[in-house]
């Protein structure tokens, strides 16, 4: 037999198998209103600014949080967010406000709205989202900010209005809403007063002495403008006779010292200081208001020389000192 030269060939065949991908958009975990009830809701931080300095410079802030757990076996994605009609949020103390605002931590657009409407209020920009994991926890952290130089009469302020509310967030936007933990936002504004430059450095009654005598009919004045108080105060002047500015011995029949007269006014506030007759501080009977702030206030002070015997000559100088303060 003759040998099969035939030959059989081996034809390997690929297989390609396709990989299809597929791709979609991803869907919030929807927190109805059922699984929002069950959230447990913690605020850490205290909305209550202890001590507000209208002319510290700078804004008060407050940080804070709210902490939620989540006990249900699903994730939520949840908010927090402010209700309040109006909007403008505003602590009180009697017919006294004072401005705030309530933020996202580091600052920005305001948390507040009118309320709850449904696949609608409030706004990605007026809320704080959180997604809290089943059976798990999260947190929402904002801040309360009070804006600088607001110069309101000291005292107390708190907005009962506001209301902390926690909104189920679902593909349509809030889904549900209920209300969040006791939320009073307060302030205390200090009792403090600021007193700008005066209008003139220094005086120079040396036209006033004649003949070697003080003459009383020639006056000086000095102002102060933009004067601002959170309470009403008593206006103080201290002084104490011109003093030579080179060490003068006493000689009789002369004064080695100039005594003068100083007349101020803040309002309702005035007060005298005679160097001759009078301690060497006084205050005004009155306060410069009944009650309340005072912005951009005048002060004004009227200075004379007070006669007396003849002067040694030389040159002689002193110190008025012009003071409020709401503690007087």
């Amino acid at each position: 037999m003759g040998q099969d030269r035939s030959k059989r060939a081996r034809i390997p065949i690929a297989l390609a198998a396709a990989v299809v991908a597929l791709f979609g958009t991803a869907a919030h975990a929807n927190c109805p209103q059922n699984r929002l009830n069950g959230l447990t809701a913690t605020l850490s931080g205290s909305p209550v600014v202890g001590s507000y300095d209208p002319f510290a410079g700078a804004d008060a802030v407050v940080d804070m949080s709210v902490a939620l757990t989540n006990p249900a076996n699903q994730v939520c994605d949840a908010a927090i967010s402010f209700a309040r009609a109006p909007t403008a949020a505003v602590m009180s103390n009697g017919a006294a406000t004072l401005s705030y605002a309530l933020e996202p931590a580091g600052g920005g657009g305001s948390l507040i709205t009118t309320g709850y409407v449904q696949s609608s209020t409030p706004g990605a920009a007026n809320r704080v989202n959180v997604t809290v994991p089943a059976e798990g926890s999260a947190s929402a952290a904002f801040r309360l900010r009070i804006p600088a130089s607001q110069v309101v009469a000291a005292g107390s302020y708190q907005d009962i209005q506001i209301q902390l509310i926690l909104v189920g967030i679902g593909n349509n936007g809030p889904e549900s809403s209920r209300s969040g933990p006791s939320f009073v936002p307060q302030a205390t504004v200090i009792q403090k007063c600021i007193l700008p430059s005066p209008s003139l450095p220094s005086v120079n009654l040396s036209s006033a002495i004649a003949n070697g005598r003080p003459n009383e009919g020639v006056s000086q004045s000095v102002s102060f403008s933009n004067v601002q108080c959170t309470a009403p105060t008593k206006l103080r002047l201290t002084g104490a006779a011109l003093q030579p500015t080179i060490a003068t011995p006493a000689r009789p029949g002369f004064d080695n010292f100039i005594n003068f007269r100083a007349a101020g006014t803040f309002g309702a506030a005035s007060s005298v200081l005679t160097t001759a007759t009078t301690a060497n501080s006084v205050d005004s009977v009155q306060k410069n208001a009944a009650s309340g702030a005072t912005t951009n206030g005048q002060i004004a002070v009227d200075i004379n020389l007070v006669n007396g015997q003849p002067i040694i000559a030389g040159a002689y100088s002193g110190t008025l000192t012009v003071s409020i303060d709401p503690s007087f």
